[in-house]
This record gives C-alpha cells, structure tokens and sequence, in this order.
C-alpha cells in the first residue's frame, strides 16, 4: 500500500496525486482510472473520487462525458493568457488598498518566503503550492470574495503547466526566492507604484522566459505586453 501518513485518506490521495502530475509521472492527457487508484490505495472509490474532484477544481484533471477523468491538458497559450490576468488582478488588489498592505498580510508573507527558501530540486512540487499562497495574500487582503474566486480560478493547473514549461527546474526554484524577497521588500514599503512595478516585472519576467522555452518572442503572441494596470 502506498504510504499515506498522517493526513485523511482524500488529502493524502490529493497530495500523492498532484505530486505525480507536477513531476510528469501522469503525462497531459493520460487517463485516470478510479478503479486502478482504488486498488493501488487499498481503499473504495469514494475517496478516489473525492480526491479526483478537489483536483479538478484545481485545475489539474477534468471530467469528460463518456470518456472519465484525464490529466488536464493546458497550452501555451492559456498558461500565457493566465499569467496576465493574475498579474492583472495582483496589481488590481494593491490599488483598492492604495498600497497599503496590512501588517498581518506582510507577516504572512514573511512566513512563506521562509519556507520557500530553502527548497530542494526534489522538493519542486512544493514551490507551487508556496507560490500560490504567497500570492494569494495579496488578494484575500482585499476581502472581495469576487476578486478571490476569479484569481483562484487561475491557480494550481495553470501555475503548474507555466511551470513544467521550464526546463532547468533547479535554475526555477533558485530564483524564487530573490524575486518574492524582493516582492515583499515593496509590500513593506507601502509605496503604490513600486508594489505595482514589482508585481509587472515579475510576471512580465516570467512570460518571458515562457515565450523563450518556446522560442517565441512578443511580436509571435496576438497581444501587447504592455496593456499591465499602470
């Protein structure tokens, strides 16, 4: 049976699922079959099922008619289109607060990065999960359950594609750090448009090392890069 600690056997499941999908152990498109995983965990398929759910909410595997649940597959394109609008959002979320970020919001923060920080190549499934988070707090400060939903909408499979994109995993999480330090330096600052500049930068970076994995530059996308909330 496969290890499942100490967490319920849905989570477990979720965790263990989502960590083979990250990883590519689960490819794009391969199909997911509850039986199969019923057996592997020596459970029923409720659970299964359960776990397969929360995981389609995530983004990360869909339900097709007559055909089950699958791996979801996302372009380039979408993760492209995603990251704007969470960049959107992000800076959307300062402004309503004219940049001034809450203490408990930066303490949050400050308590992410931390664990972000020493993160390991094997340890890469996790630098989503922080990300997420990390960024999250920029939006839940706001208290627009609204804004919450439609940025979440965005998060977990399209982060993860964005980032399977790469293909130095190490050279990934070694930036991550410096770009949230710098990030959360802004937040204290409270200064507006360093938040905001901070914030486009980081996505404009990360779009742009996306387009450079694909071999594409700005003039090859059907949109301006610098349509940004400025």
């Amino acid at each position: 049976m496969t290890e499942l600690g100490y967490k319920t056997l849905r989570e477990s499941i979720v965790d263990i699922i989502r960590k083979r999908i990250i990883n590519r152990e689960l490819q794009p498109g391969q199909k997911i079959v509850e039986q199969e995983l019923a057996k592997e965990f020596q459970t029923s398929r409720a659970p299964i099922r359960e776990a397969l759910r929360e995981l389609e909410n995530e983004g990360l595997v869909e339900y097709v008619r007559n055909a089950g649940c699958s791996v979801k597959e996302i372009t380039f394109e979408e993760s492209f289109e995603i990251y704007l609008m969470r960049a959107n959002y992000e800076i959307m979320a300062v402004r309503l607060l004219g940049g001034k970020i809450p203490e408990e919001t930066l303490q949050e923060m400050e308590k992410i990065l931390e664990r972000m920080k020493n993160l390991d190549v094997d340890e890469y499934d996790q630098l989503f999960s922080y990300d997420n988070k990390f960024h999250s707090c920029l939006i839940r400060m706001t208290g627009m359950k609204s804004l919450y939903k439609a940025w979440k909408s965005l998060n977990y499979g399209n982060i993860v594609t964005g980032y399977n994109l790469a293909s130095d995993k190490k050279a990934v999480i070694t930036r991550q750090y410096p770009i949230h330090k710098e990030l959360l330096e802004a937040c204290k600052s409270r200064k507006k448009e360093e938040i905001c500049r901070v914030l486009s930068d980081h996505y404009m970076g990360t779009i742009h090392r996306l387009l450079k994995e694909q071999g594409m530059t700005e003039a090859d996308t059907k949109f301006s890069l610098d349509f940004l909330i400025s």
